[in-house]
C-alpha cells in the first residue's frame, strides 16, 4: 500500500517572483533555489517542461516553462547568492495501520539525518532548494520523495509508513548455555497492528531436549540437558550426519578412538526453540537458536593425543560393555561410563593410556593403545624462497629412515596458510588459529600455539590486519610461536614431543575426520561433508569388499594406497593387493587416496593446483587400454572403467564359447565412452571431445560444477560431492543446449535395446527348446517349452549377463548369471553354459546395453559413441538392417572451436 502522505507548504506560489531575497532577485536563473545557477537547474526546468501556474521552474512568469526558461537559466550561468535565512523543515511519522507515532524513524533530508521524537515529531532548518528525502523506521517499508524549501518560508511533510508485518517477535538469550546449566530465554513482542497479547509458548523443536519452565510467559526458564545427554546427541550426528542428503560416510560400528569435527560438536550443541505469541489479530512465531558450549574439542582420531584434551572412544553394538584403563605412573587420569558404548577419559600426563573392552560376538578383548603428549612444531626459520625451514633434529631422522617429507610439505599450502594470512589479510586472527597452528585450544594447556611463551605479547604487537612483511617480524621477535604456526605434522598425526615414534600406526589414519578438523566446517570449509554425500564414502561398500585383493583397490582407500606402486610402475596393475588390514580397519575412498597430503600444491579453490596421486596419463587400466593426456581425471579412470580387459570385435572370438563370453562390464565405465574403447559392432578408439577438456572428469564434476550451495561458503571451492550438473553444458555448447534431453533421448534407445534383447533371448530359448533341449536355469527351474515362458528380464548379475524368467503360471526365478544357465540335452546330459551357442550379435549386444547404462551420464560424455553403440546393437538384432545412425541433430550441439582454445591436444 501506497503510504498516505500530508503535504502543505506555507508560501503563495502568485508571489515568488516578487520575495525580496537574494536568491530570486540576484539569480533569477536559479530554478531549484541552490544558491547557485548550474547544470540542475536546466533539468528542473526540463523536467517542469509545459504549461504551469506559477511553478518555480516558469522562470520568466509567462504560464509556461519551455525553452525562452532554459535560456534564462544560461543567461545566469555561475551565478551565486547568498541564500537568506534557512527554511524549516518539519512534520509527523506515524503507523499507516493504527495511526500511532513512530518513535526513533529516520529522516533523512539530503544527507542530513533526523529523528523522530516520542510522538513521531521531526523537525529541521535547512538552506533553501531541493532535498531528496528518506523515511526509514525498523519493522516499517522505507518511503521516498522530494521536496523544494524556499527562502524564509516553513514547510511541513508527514508521512505514514507501512509496517513489514502485524506483529514482531524477537528472542534472545540470558545466562551461558552449558551442559546442565539453566538459562532464560525472552520473547520481544512489537505489535504494529493495533491488537493485544493473549498468550505465550514456548516449545523446543530439535537438539537434545531441554525442560522449560514457564513456557507461558514471554520469559521462560531453560533447565539444558546433562552432558550425557549432549554426548548421546554428538554420536547422533557423528554416525547419521544431518547435512542435507543420505550419507553413508558416519561414525561406523567398530572399536576406536573418535575423530570430532567443529560441525558436529556445533550441531550436537544447538538447540532450536520456537515462542508461539497470540494475539487479538492471530497466532505468530519467534525462532530461537541456543548454542551450547560443550566440553569436547575437535581431534583427529588418531591414537596420538594432546594431554588435557578429552579423549572420546567408541564401541561396537553389543549389550554391554566393560572398558578399563590403565594409565601411565603418574596420571590420575580416569574412564568416564566405563559401562557404556562411548566412554571418555582426560589424559593428564604423558605416557601410554592402555584401554581394554570386550568385543563380545568375537568372544576377544580388544587392546586400544592411546598416546599422550605435548605440542612442539618444527619451523625454525625460512630460506632464501621464503619456504619454511624444519627443525635438523626432525629433518635428520626423516630423511635417513623415511622418505623426505618436509621439502614437498614445504610447498604445500598447509605449510604456508598461517604466514600468508599473517602478511595480507585484514580480517584475522584467533578465530582462524585454531585451524592454521599447531594445538591451539584455549580450553586446554599443552603447549600448543596458545600457550606458547609471547601468544599475548603477540597479538597486541600490531601484526594482524597489518598487511606487511609480518611472518619475517614475527620469525625474528616471537621464534617459539611461529615455531608452532602453520599447519605441520603434529596437525596431522598428534603431538610430537620425544615419545613420537610409536608402534601399531598410532600417528596414522586413513580416515577424512583427519581432514574434516579444518575442512569440515560449513559454510566455509566443508568438503568433508560434500565427500559424506559421495559414493566415496560408502562404508558399507567398502567393508564388504575390504578382505578381496582385487575388489579392495578400488573400493577401500587400504586396498588403493596398496596398489599405488602397481600404478607407478613398480608391479603389474592386474595382481591382486596382499590384504593387510580387517574389516574394521577399512575406509572408503578418503581424502587421501586422491592426495597425497605431504604433496606439493598450493591452493584449492577456482582454479587451483591441490597435487593428485595419479595425474596427466593413466597407469595400464585393467580395461586395456591407457588414457593419455586426461589431466586429473586420470586418477577417476583408474577406477572408473570396465574393468574386463578389451573387449572389441576384434578380440571377441577369443572368449565366445568360453565363460568370459558372459561377462558384463565392471561399473561404472565412464572412461571407457570418454575414450571411445570396449564396444562391439561399432568402430573403437576413437576419443569423445570431453576427452580433450582440460583435467577431463575433474573439469566438469568438480570445476565447473558448484559445490551444494549449503555446504560453501558463496559456492566457492571445488565440487567434492562429485556429481556433475547439465546446468553446465550450456557454458561451452551455447544457451540453447539441454544435457537432459541428450539424456531423454538416449534413455529411451536404451529401453529400445533392451526389448530388443529381451526378445532375442526369447527367440534364443525358442531355437533350443525347439530342438528338444532343456534350459536349466541353476538348477531351481527348467524351460521345457518357450510357449511356457511369459517374459525374461536382462539384467547384470556378480559382474555377468544375466537373466530373471517368468513363466506363465507368475512365477519368477532369477536373476541368473549366464554362465550359470546350461543347456541340457533331452537326456538331461550337459550340452554347454546358455551363452556356447548363441549367437555373438546377442551376446556383443547384451555387453553394450551394459556398457552404455553402466555409464551413468546416459550420453553426456560421449553422445555420439553412445548412440553409435545403441543404434548399431538394435540394427543388428533386428536382423542385420543398416544402423539408425546418430541423430543429425547432435550436429548442432557440438562445441564452437572457439571454446576448444583449452583442451589438451
Amino acid at each position: 500500500m501506497k503510504p498516505l502522505l500530508a503535504f502543505s507548504m506555507a508560501f503563495a506560489l502568485s508571489g515568488v517572483l516578487g520575495l525580496s531575497s537574494a536568491s530570486a532577485s540576484d539569480c533569477p536563473g536559479d530554478a531549484n533555489w541552490d544558491g547557485r545557477v548550474d547544470i540542475d537547474d536546466v533539468f528542473t526546468v526540463l523536467a517542469g517542461w509545459g504549461s504551469c501556474d506559477g511553478c518555480p521552474e516558469d522562470i520568466d512568469n509567462n504560464g509556461f516553462v519551455d525553452i525562452d526558461d532554459v535560456f534564462l537559466v544560461l543567461a545566469d550561468w555561475g551565478c551565486e547568492v547568498n541564500q537568506g535565512p534557512k527554511t524549516s523543515l518539519s512534520g509527523f511519522v506515524t503507523n499507516l495501520w493504527t495511526g500511532m507515532p513512530i518513535e526513533g524513524a529516520s529522516v533523512w533530508v539530503g544527507e542530513v539525518e533526523l529523528i523522530t521524537n516520542d510522538t513521531g515529531f521531526y523537525t529541521g532548518d535547512f538552506d533553501p532548494g531541493q532535498y531528496d528525502l528518506l523515511f526509514e523506521a525498523e519493522y516499517f517499508n522505507s518511503y521516498e520523495d522530494s521536496i523544494i524549501l524556499f527562502p524564509g518560508v516553513p514547510a511541513e511533510m508527514d508521512v505514514a509508513l507501512e509496517p513489514t508485518a502485524a506483529v514482531i517477535v524477537n528472542t534472545d538469550i540470558i545466562g551461558d548455555a552449558v551442559p546442565g546449566g539453566t538459562v532464560e530465554v525472552t520473547a520481544e513482542v512489537i505489535i504494529l497492528d493495533g491488537s493485544t497479547i493473549e498468550g505465550f509458548l514456548w516449545s523446543q523443536w530439535y537438539g537434545t531436549p531441554a525442560e522449560i519452565l514457564n513456557a507461558d510467559t514471554d520469559t521462560a526458564t531453560l533447565n539444558l540437558g546433562g552432558t550425557g545427554d549432549y554426548k548421546a546427541e554428538l554420536f547422533h550426528v557423528l554416525a547419521e550426519p544431518p547435512i542435507g542428503g543420505e550419507s553413508h560416510a558416519g561414525l561406523q560400528n567398530r572399536f576406536e578412538v573418535v575423530g570430532i569435527y567443529p560441525f558436529a560438536v556445533e550441531e550436537a550443541g544447538l538447540l532450536m526453540l520456537e515462542v508461539q505469541v497470540t494475539t487479538t489479530s492471530g497466532v505468530y512465531h519467534g525462532d530461537l537458536d541456543v548454542e551450547t558450549h560443550l566440553p569436547w574439542s575437535t581431534t583427529v582420531g588418531v591414537r596420538n593425543v594432546p594431554t588435557n584434551v578429552p579423549v572420546l572412544l567408541h564401541g561396537k553394538d553389543q549389550a554391554s560393555y566393560d572398558w578399563a584403563l590403565t594409565p601411565p605412573d603418574g596420571s590420575s587420569a580416569v574412564l568416564d561410563d566405563a559401562a557404556g558404548q562411548n566412554p571418555e577419559f582426560t589424559p593428564d600426563t604423558w605416557g601410554l593410556y592402555q584401554l581394554t573392552v570386550t568385543d563380545i560376538d568375537a568372544a576377544t578383548t580388544v587392546e586400544i593403545d592411546v598416546y599422550a603428549g605435548e605440542w612442539l612444531g618444527i619451523i625454525v626459520g625460512q630460506d632464501a624462497d621464503g619456504l619454511p625451514i624444519a627443525d635438523p633434529s626432525c629433518v635428520s631422522c626423516h630423511e635417513i629412515f623415511d622418505a623426505d617429507k618436509f621439502t614437498p610439505w614445504s610447498q604445500t599450502g598447509h605449510a604456508h596458510i598461517f604466514s600468508v594470512n599473517l602478511d595480507t589479510s585484514t580480517h584475522y586472527g584467533p578465530n582462524c588459529f585454531s585451524c592454521h597452528t599447531v594445538g591451539f585450544n584455549t580450553s586446554a594447556e599443552n603447549g600448543g600455539f596458545d600457550d606458547t611463551c609471547g601468544y599475548d605479547e603477540f597479538l597486541e604487537a600490531g601484526l594482524l590486519n597489518n598487511p606487511g612483511d609480518n611472518w619475517t617480524t614475527m620469525l625474528d621477535l616471537f621464534p617459539e610461536l611461529a615455531r608452532k604456526a602453520n599447519i605441520q605434522c603434529e596437525n596431522c598425526h598428534g603431538p610430537q614431543d620425544e615419545a613420537h615414534t610409536l608402534p601399531g600406526g598410532a600417528r596414522v589414519s586413513l580416515a577424512s575426520e583427519g581432514c574434516a578438523i579444518c575442512h569440515g566446517e560449513p559454510l566455509r570449509h566443508a568438503r568433508f561433508q560434500q565427500w559424506q554425500l559421495s559414493g566415496h564414502g560408502n562404508y558399507e561398500l567398502a567393508i564388504d569388499e575390504s578382505q578381496s585383493g582385487t575388489c579392495s583397490k578400488c573400493h577401500t582407500v587400504n586396498g588403493f594406497l596398496a596398489w599405488m606402486p602397481a600404478l607407478l610402475g613398480e608391479g603389474d596393475v592386474g595382481d591382486p593387493v596382499e590384504v593387510t588390514w580387517t574389516e574394521d580397519e577399512a575406509h572408503p575412498q578418503t581424502c587421501v587416496t586422491c592426495h597425497d597430503p605431504h604433496a606439493i600444491g598450493t591452493s584449492t579453490g577456482k582454479p587451483n593446483d591441490a597435487a593428485m596421486r595419479i595425474s596427466g596419463h593413466t597407469p595400464p587400466l585393467l580395461s586395456g587400454f591407457t588414457a593419455y593426456g586426461v589431466g586429473r581425471g586420470a586418477i577417476c579412470m583408474t577406477c572408473h572403467n570396465s574393468r574386463r580387459g578389451l573387449r572389441n570385435d576384434s578380440n571377441f572370438d577369443d572368449i565366445y564359447g568360453t565363460s568370459e563370453a558372459a561377462r558384463a562390464p565392471h561399473g561404472p565405465t565412464q572412461t571407457d565412452l570418454l575414450m571411445g574403447e570396449n564396444a562391439y559392432l561399432v568402430p573403437v578408439g576413437f576419443r569423445a571431445n570431453h576427452s580433450f577438456l582440460t583435467d577431463t572428469c575433474t573439469n566438469c564434476h568438480m570445476e565447473v560444477t558448484d559445490p551444494p550451495e549449503d555446504l560453501s561458503y558463496n559456492l566457492g571451492g571445488t565440487n567434492h560431492e562429485f556429481s556433475a550438473s547439465t546446468d553446465i553444458c550450456s557454458e561451452c555448447h551455447g544457451g540453447g543446449f539441454e544435457g537432459e534431453a541428450i539424456q531423454a533421448g538416449v534413455e529411451d534407445t536404451l529401453e529400445i535395446l533392451l526389448v530388443a534383447i529381451e526378445d532375442a533371448l526369447i527367440a534364443y530359448i525358442g531355437e533350443q527348446t525347439g530342438l528338444g533341449n532343456i534350459i536349466d536355469l541353476n538348477g531351481e527351474a527348467q524351460i521345457m517349452d518357450v510357449a511356457d515362458v511369459l517374459a525374461v528380464e536382462f539384467t547384470e548379475s556378480h559382474g555377468r549377463q544375466a537373466m530373471a524368467v517368468t513363466f506363465t503360471d507368475n512365477t519368477t526365478y532369477g536373476p541368473y548369471r549366464m554362465s550359470d544357465i546350461d543347456i541340457l540335452d533331452a537326456n538331461y546330459q550337459l550340452l554347454g553354459q546358455f551363452y556356447d551357442f548363441a549367437d555373438p550379435v546377442l551376446i556383443k549386444s547384451g555387453w553394450n546395453y551394459l556398457l552404455v547404462h553402466s555409464d551413468g551420464s546416459f550420453g553426456i560424455h560421449s553422445a555420439t559413441f553412445t548412440y553409435q553403440i545403441l543404434t548399431a546393437s538394435i540394427s543388428a538384432l533386428n536382423g542385420g538392417a543398416a544402423p539408425m545412425g546418430v541423430p543429425a541433430w547432435l550436429d548442432d550441439w557440438k562445441i564452437p572451436d572457439w571454446k576448444w582454445e583449452n583442451r589438451r591436444r
